[in-house]
């Protein structure tokens, strides 16, 4: 059962995935902030091929390089960093950097999930939990994510959590020999929203400023959509 402690720091027992098998059975995984000691994790998890092919990531980029951005992220205070932990070591991370001046009101995620860990619900509870920050601690009223146009399951999850389409770039990045074009989503925060059928699904779905712990365990309810093409899991430009 999860527990929110602090607005913040989340440790739940994932003993299903999605659909309801024990892949991580007596697994503790936590959700917290990121740390400086997390880099060579970090490191490690932005070249696995999956990650590359839903990202935006090179894969010459040089640790040193990796441990100067993390420590940039932890000190600088418009970033929000939030990190999966499975047994000391780092399953996935979800960053949110929020605007100035006039956009001091949007936040621009990013998100990855471990190779290994993928198709097992931490890029919901990941932005689940940014969610929860935006809504409940920073007062946000936009949050955007950019997202390849081919990565058919994460624009369904983030469709969950009533992230919409609102436009195309087209010939945005150059991947794998050929360009890629990408959506703009987003989501806009809407307290008192209209009530939905009650489904598991949209149970997820409905904005995080009801009850966070509650909606945490209904992730597990929700069953996931049959992976396409090469993204298993939730990948942010």
């Amino acid at each position: 059962m999860p527990t929110h402690a602090g607005g913040f720091f989340i440790i739940l027992s994932a003993s299903h995935d999605l659909t309801g098998e024990h892949l991580m059975s007596q697994t503790r995984i936590t959700i917290r902030p990121l740390r400086l000691t997390d880099a060579s994790d970090i490191y490690e998890l932005m070249p696995m091929p999956n990650v590359l092919w839903g990202t935006s990531l090179l894969p010459s980029t040089s640790i040193d390089s990796w441990y100067k951005t993390v420590e940039n992220w932890v000190y600088d205070e418009r970033m929000h960093v939030f990190v999966a932990d499975v047994q000391g070591k780092v399953a996935g991370i979800i960053n949110m950097r929020v605007g100035t001046g006039r956009e001091s009101h949007v936040g621009d995620i990013d998100m990855a999930v471990h190779d290994k860990y993928q198709g097992q619900g931490i890029g919901k509870m990941l932005l689940l939990t940014v969610i929860d920050l935006a809504d409940n601690w920073l007062n946000l009223v936009r949050m955007e994510v950019d997202v390849y146009t081919d990565n058919e399951r994460a624009i369904h999850v983030y469709q969950q959590f009533d992230f919409e389409i609102e436009g195309r770039k087209r010939l945005d990045a150059f991947r794998g020999g050929s360009y890629i074009d990408s959506y703009i989503m987003a989501r806009l925060h809407r307290p008192g929203g209209e009530k939905g059928t009650g489904s598991a699904e949209e149970a997820v779905s409905q904005n995080a400023s009801g009850n966070y712990v509650e909606m945490f365990s209904r992730i597990t309810e929700v069953t996931a959509p049959s992976p396409a093409g090469r993204q298993e899991e939730p990948g942010a430009r």
